[in-house]
């Protein structure tokens, strides 16, 4: 599957680290932008704050081992690239992922937390921590890379990038000359009366995702 990497050009070897080098970074899970990140919840049948609080610290360190890597499953997200990618002067990797991939997961997203007992915690209790946000973030439609590591290896090399409309033709001819002539590098399209963002496809349009309302 494609999904699409949100990034600013404020810091251009992050870009060229993806591209060249054929990696992501994973941040660890308190570098990310929601404070609520990787919360849970502990559930005992009878309340014991010993327990309670062994259990807390068992979760604490292993969650700390994890780093996860954002995309999102929208690259035309007029909300995404005003965040993500320096407010439509940055940049959109396409990567492509096979589908069920074991580092790859979907965000559900939903007011609950995750739920702890006393039971052994084991590799996908801990990963699961990682899958789920408030429902407020689902504009993102994010997909996550949750692995140990500090870099996830892509299994295919870069072949598009989606540049931002306001990125200068300067810039977009210095990324041109740099990179290889393998990744197709397309500008992004602004309609500025309905307020959307396009690219067209080798295969098919990728829709425009419309800009939410605004109220005074």
């Amino acid at each position: 599957m494609k999904i699409y990497k949100y990034k600013s050009l404020a810091n251009l070897w992050h870009t060229l680290d993806i591209v060249v080098n054929q990696r992501l970074y994973c941040a660890h899970w308190w570098e990310l932008n929601d404070p609520l990140e990787g919360r849970y919840e502990i559930y005992l049948g009878e309340k014991s704050d010993r327990l309670e609080s062994l259990i807390a610290s068992r979760i604490e360190k292993a969650k700390d081992t994890y780093r996860v890597a954002s995309l999102s499953a929208d690259p035309t997200n007029f909300l995404m690239w005003s965040h993500y990618a320096d407010g439509h002067k940055g940049v959109v990797i396409e990567v492509e992922i096979p589908d069920g991939h074991e580092d790859l997961t979907k965000v559900i997203y939903t007011p609950f937390s995750s739920i702890f007992t006393d039971k052994l915690l084991t590799k996908e209790d801990m990963r699961h921590l990682f899958n789920g946000k408030g429902e407020e973030w689902a504009y993102e439609e994010e997909y996550r890379i949750v692995i140990e590591g500090q870099f996830f290896t892509l299994p295919m090399p870069v072949e598009r990038i989606l540049l931002g409309p306001l990125v200068s033709e300067d810039q977009a001819t210095i990324l041109r000359k740099i990179l290889p002539e393998t990744v197709d590098i397309v500008r992004m399209k602004l309609d500025r009366v309905q307020g959307t963002l396009a690219v067209n496809s080798p295969n098919k349009a990728i829709q425009p995702t419309p800009t939410p309302p605004r109220f005074a």
